[in-house]
């Protein structure tokens, strides 16, 4: 099956790991080395986002970015280092021409507009569906810029919150950092002046918030449908609950195995263990791809290799 509860995984391997060691925690050693492997089974997935910026941010349970539609139309991404050898960097967002252009990562999923004396923001927490609570403990630390460039450390503790930080001229989320938090929540930051929000992050488990964006041509700051095809990021776990989308049980098995022999200082046979996990799943791939599977066409003469009758 394409994905599996850690309750499962549990249940069939915890006789893989030693008798004093947490399989959730193993779990989440051995699982991002698996994901990181290659394009396995449930592990792409398409994501829509509007927005009328210049720009979007990949969602937090992705790794990277492997097709873009822009306006229903494909259009290509380009590296990192693209404006710094190719066109230079325009205020306004890169030429139509470049399609999407990778912006690095950012503490945040969107920037606070350019801020006046008017924009007054209050950073606030709130509950993700399903979830209809906050969570009963775990911390959240905000660190942001005020207008006169003072910078300010905020924290929460869920102990003991009730409400928003303190209202205040912030100009930029430098970072937000969060531990013990078993529950998705979201961040944002409510304008005071309009009642607008800015969603910033959606955070859960322990961590810094990081988001990978992406940058297009939207001077215009019209709506956007932006439609990807992604590659999942390994979620770290937490609960028996949580979802694991890589279901291939004899797999896990033989990377729990080979990160036990790693422990024993037997490299041969780890080699041989991450060798059959990676087998495996390249077995499970093909199979799952039936006719979609690539296919290389070889036309000898080309495609207009009749010839025109001119009689």
């Amino acid at each position: 099956m394409p994905a599996l509860t850690v309750k499962a995984v549990t249940k069939a391997l915890s006789d893989y790991v030693r008798p004093d060691e947490d399989i959730v925690a193993k779990l989440n050693m051995v699982m991002p080395r698996i994901y990181a492997m290659g394009m396995w089974r449930d592990l792409l997935y398409d994501w829509s986002i509007e927005t009328t910026n210049d720009y979007f941010a990949l969602p937090e349970h992705s790794e990277s970015l492997l097709g873009a539609m822009l306006q229903n139309s494909p259009v290509d991404a380009q590296s990192q280092w693209h404006d710094y050898r190719i066109s230079g960097y325009a205020s306004d967002g890169p030429s139509p021409i470049f399609g999407v252009v990778d912006d690095g990562f950012h503490s945040t999923i969107e920037e606070l507009r350019t801020p006046t004396t008017a924009d007054v923001y209050e950073i606030v927490v709130r509950a993700i569906s399903p979830s209809v609570s906050l969570p009963s403990d775990g911390e959240i630390v905000v660190e942001s810029t005020l207008l006169n460039g003072t910078k300010v450390r905020n924290s929460v503790d869920f102990s003991s919150y009730a409400a928003g930080w303190s209202a205040a001229t912030v100009t930029e989320v430098n970072s937000i950092s969060f531990s013990d938090i078993h529950d998705d929540v979201e961040v944002y930051a409510s304008n005071q002046n309009d009642d607008s929000e800015i969603t910033l992050a959606r955070i859960k488990g322990d961590g810094v918030a990081r988001y990978r964006r992406f940058r297009f041509s939207n001077s215009g700051s019209e709506v956007r449908n932006v439609k990807l095809l992604l590659k999942r990021a390994w979620q770290p776990v937490l609960t028996q609950d949580d979802i694991m989308h890589l279901g291939n049980l004899n797999a896990i098995k033989h990377g729990l195995l080979g990160m036990l022999a790693e422990d024993n200082a037997d490299l041969e046979r780890a080699q041989y263990h991450w060798t059959i996990c990676r087998q495996l799943l390249d077995e499970e791939l093909d199979a799952a791809r039936g006719a979609a599977k690539p296919k290389l066409t070889v036309k000898p003469a080309g495609n207009n290799f009749h010839i025109p009758n001119i009689i």
